[in-house]
């Protein structure tokens, strides 16, 4: 299952908080409705007040992660991390998990 690490978590909850305050509210990853150049499934993320009826929730302090169904088989052997630049905006990236 994908996992994120601290600053992943952390602007998370904060993007969620900024932009709701309906308890529940997380982050969703789904695929997005173009793949990428290669073929492979292009992922997409939005804030929501609720999952989808199937999605994945990974129940984290602060804010959950909800993920569709294709996007949480793309992303089970992952690490999601996050970083802000000078202007102020989010980034993510994906790596693989160290054994």
């Amino acid at each position: 299952m994908l996992t994120l690490t601290d600053n992943a978590t952390a602007l998370v909850t904060t993007l969620v908080r900024r932009r709701t305050d309906t308890e529940g509210a997380g982050l969703r990853i789904h695929t997005a409705d173009a793949p990428g150049q290669a073929g492979e499934p292009r992922l997409a993320a939005d804030v929501v007040v609720s999952p989808e009826p199937d999605d994945q929730i990974l129940d984290l302090p602060g804010a959950p992660v909800f993920l569709e169904g294709e996007a949480a088989i793309v992303l089970d052997d992952k690490v999601l991390d996050a970083n802000v630049n000078e202007e102020g905006a989010v980034s993510f990236s994906l790596m693989p998990k160290v054994a």
